[in-house]
């Protein structure tokens, strides 16, 4: 029973939030667009909330656990993950707020009149949104690819609200780590690289953390640099001469391509010399 709460949990909650994340990627004016994306990822962040209460015990996701029947509200989700005891998740208070208003928004699209502007409800989507990115994978353990694909999350990231939201998620999160180096991101040119995961909690762009065979100082892979051009590929013994005499390396980091390039000028131009040196004597020998 609780493999199918699983499964039901989870998945549901992934179908809904790819739900809103379809209206949402639309980019129209339509309010009714945003309408439904606000209901579907409303609904994702319940379900996911208590999936995540389910991994706790099976029976914290019902109103009563000592008579299991009815789940609970979003409210009470809310409540029982922040319980040290319970959940013991630390969601702020200005989040429990904004998912509060959410939740509120949410009933007030399905049960009442509607009376909220266009950029009122693009903006909530825009807080749950990036609240549930970081949930998802903080505290389900889920790869972002399980539950957005990367077209779709960078059209919504261009959203103007919903960039900025999930950047001031991004350095919230990036502040709350003890550990780790944080660098310059080369997809979205944000501080928001975590070294440590080998991937940019804002965009989402992965890529190995490698050494420099040089320095050994750690670098992106990306921003290792070819060295290949710096020899003579059309002279093989000058290029073996290369290798050998200074150890060439294939790649080395931004701070080592200076340094390497002089080593090769230097050992070159010393061939040189000396290849001329030796033509000379031979010149007076055979003379």
């Amino acid at each position: 029973m609780s493999k199918t709460h699983h499964l039901d949990l989870l998945n549901n909650s992934i179908s809904y939030f790819r739900e809103a994340v379809a209206y949402a990627q639309r980019e129209s004016d339509d309010t009714n667009y945003w309408k439904f994306a606000i209901l579907h990822v409303v609904q994702a962040m319940e379900l996911a909330f208590k999936e995540r209460l389910r991994r706790v015990h099976p029976t914290f996701i019902y109103e009563s656990v000592d008579r299991p029947g009815k789940t609970l509200s979003l409210k009470g989700a809310v409540e029982r993950l922040r319980n040290p005891q319970i959940g013991n998740i630390p969601i702020a208070d200005w989040e429990v707020a904004k998912i509060l208003k959410a939740f509120d928004l949410r009933s007030e699209l399905t049960h009442f009149e509607f009376n909220h502007s266009h950029d009122h409800i693009e903006l909530k989507f825009a807080e749950i949104f990036g609240f549930m990115i970081f949930f998802y994978r903080r505290h389900l353990g889920l790869e972002t690819a399980a539950f957005i694909e990367e077209e779709q999350h960078n059209r919504i990231i261009r959203l103007v609200r919903t960039r900025a939201e999930l950047l001031d998620r991004a350095k919230a999160y990036v502040k709350s780590l003890e550990g780790g180096d944080i660098w310059l991101c080369p997809t979205c040119q944000e501080g928001t690289f975590l070294t440590a995961e080998e991937q940019c909690c804002f965009c989402h762009h992965k890529e190995c953390v490698v050494e420099c065979p040089t320095c050994g100082a750690e670098s992106l892979e990306s921003q290792l640099i070819d060295t290949s051009d710096l020899l003579d590929w059309d002279y093989d013994e000058g290029r073996m001469v290369l290798v050998e005499e200074i150890g060439l390396e294939d790649h080395v980091c931004p701070e080592c391509i200076s340094e390497t390039r002089q080593k090769v000028e230097d050992l070159r131009r010393s061939q040189y010399d000396e290849d001329r040196a030796m033509e000379e004597y031979y010149a007076r020998k055979g003379g």
